[in-house]
């Protein structure tokens, strides 16, 4: 068993207690890091909890319905893939099938990212 030391100004509390807290505030920090690396909120546009509460919420309703469409998708594509293609297409009408389910080598990600060598003239 491992021991602590925190040292606190909270004398009215036990040790039990004091250590649930920093528990729960850990928790908290998990939270805001889970945020930061799933939802990809680097920063909070607005500073009041109306604001911050707002933006957590979209960030999170658009991240389950991305896993939802993936879940439902079944087409083996990473999240981070989904989100590529439809973030490049999503001036595009185009359904989630048709996204999803044609050839990849259509896709504007495939073009975007492909790179021919040749094409640089010798440079390298």
């Amino acid at each position: 068993m491992v021991k602590t030391c925190i040292i606190t100004n909270d004398l009215k509390r036990t040790a039990e207690e004091i250590a649930d807290l920093y528990k729960q505030r850990w928790q908290i920090e998990l939270f805001f890091r889970w945020i930061k690396q799933n939802l990809k909120i680097k920063t909070f546009l607005g500073r009041s909890e109306n604001a911050v509460l707002i933006q957590v919420l979209v960030a999170m309703i658009t991240f389950l319905l991305l896993k939802l469409a993936q879940f439902g998708c079944k087409t083996g594509y990473s999240l981070q893939k989904m989100i590529r293609l439809i973030s490049l297409n999503i001036t595009d009408r185009i359904s989630f099938k048709e996204l999803f389910f044609k050839p990849i080598e259509k896709h504007k990600l495939v073009k975007n990212l492909d790179f021919d060598a040749s094409a640089q003239g010798g440079l390298f």
